[in-house]
């Protein structure tokens, strides 16, 4: 007997293939594909994830020091994993040989039959979805993109002619494309007709980010939280011009402070900034956090603020609203699908003077907020249930495509 998900919907068994996923090193990594991963499961339906954790030389000592299970089971979801090693040489083709490869044989080890598969659900084309499409072509299963990558809007220049064609091919014989904001559908429709597109927003646990009675704080806090990897990605998420901002700001408010979370090796040249500026004294870096570090961050603080100069969808901010808090955003892409009067100000552009006059008039609002109906503005758009129900609704016009 065929089993039914919540509500009666056909069971599912879905194979998601992640282009980056979490670690020990790195928990909070990819961490909303293992939320949507974990919003299907709950609603009943069979997953599977299979990741290729690939590195170049670059990151030889990572490769040598991989601890992570070939095989684990979390909360249901089956996670099957190897890691697979790219010659820096080789370069992005390298990589994505090298990383379908080991998807490929992830399948094969497995011991995974097409007949027991519904859909393959690729988050990201370069490269799970190209992956997704050789294992398509290998077993007939019908794949879908969820596309989430800023390399489409941002860095669109480091995709050589010979890797758009493959990207090209995957995103045309995809049954379906999927992304996460209305404007990053726009970037992504010059690889595929807009009516082919469906936007779909992330997953944020609600049960895990919710709204908590403060600790009384002498001083207003604002938190900013991003990965520090490369200086590219500070300047990218803004910090560059939250600093600059907050040097202006901080030196005619009294009683505020900045914690900024994430690590990186790109954490210190934000910390000389600090010192350049001058504002040691009233911001604060926090280092990597845990998934429960990050909640614990995001329930102490009073405003969330992040000045991204380009963000697909925005994950940290509805993550930050989802405890309560109101946001400060630039209206960049995904963050205009949810920013809103009754949930925080999205400004313009990534601009300090912008930015600094959206701190006073936060300051002078703060108390007009509402937590629970910040948090009600999202829950209903980005709830698991809410995500797995569209999704729900997706692979079934895929099966109808078989």
């Amino acid at each position: 007997m065929q089993k039914l998900a919540e509500g009666g919907i056909k069971s599912e068994k879905i194979l998601i293939i992640p282009a980056f996923f979490r670690t020990k090193a790195r928990p909070t990594l990819g961490s909303f594909f293992w939320d949507q991963a974990r919003a299907l499961r709950h609603a009943g339906h069979e997953v599977t994830i299979l990741y290729s954790d690939t590195y170049s030389a670059k990151y030889i000592q990572d490769y040598v020091s991989y601890t992570e299970e070939a095989v684990e089971e979390r909360e249901g979801i089956q996670i099957c994993r190897m890691k697979i090693f790219c010659p820096l040489k080789h370069g992005m083709e390298g990589y994505r040989e090298a990383f379908t490869r080991g998807i490929l044989q992830l399948y094969d080890q497995h011991h995974l039959e097409a007949e027991h598969l519904d859909v393959i659900h690729a988050h990201c084309c370069v490269w799970a979805g190209y992956a997704a499409m050789r294992l398509s072509e290998k077993t007939g299963i019908p794949y879908v993109i969820t596309e989430h990558a800023t390399l489409f809007e941002l860095h669109k220049d480091q995709i050589s002619r010979s890797n758009e064609k493959y990207i090209r091919q995957a995103f045309a014989n995809a049954a379906k494309i999927l992304c996460v904001s209305r404007a990053f559908a726009k970037v992504i429709a010059e690889y595929r007709p807009a009516a082919d597109i469906d936007v779909i927003g992330n997953v944020v646990d609600f049960e895990q980010f919710k709204p908590c009675v403060n600790k009384f704080h002498s001083e207003m806090r604002f938190l900013a939280i991003c990965y520090m990897n490369t200086r590219d990605q500070l300047i990218k998420k803004g910090i560059d011009v939250l600093l600059k901002a907050w040097r202006e700001f901080s030196r005619r408010c009294d009683k505020v402070r900045l914690i900024i979370g994430g690590g990186g090796q790109a954490l210190q040249d934000a910390v000389e900034w600090c010192r350049e500026y001058g504002i040691e004294q009233t911001v604060e870096f926090a280092g990597a956090l845990s998934r429960e570090q990050v909640v614990e961050q995001m329930q102490a603080c009073d405003v969330f603020v992040l000045p991204s100069r380009y963000e697909t969808f925005g994950v940290v901010y509805v993550e930050a609203m989802a405890c309560g808090k109101p946001v400060i955003a630039v209206a960049n892409g995904g963050p205009d699908d949810f920013v809103t009067g009754e949930n925080g100000i999205l400004i313009s552009s990534s601009d300090a003077g912008e930015l600094e006059r959206a701190f006073d008039r936060i300051i002078q609002q703060c108390d007009k907020y509402d937590p629970g109906q910040i948090r009600s503005t999202v829950e209903k758009k980005f709830g698991g249930q809410a995500i797995a129900g569209q999704l729900e609704h997706i692979y079934k016009e895929v099966r109808g495509q078989k």
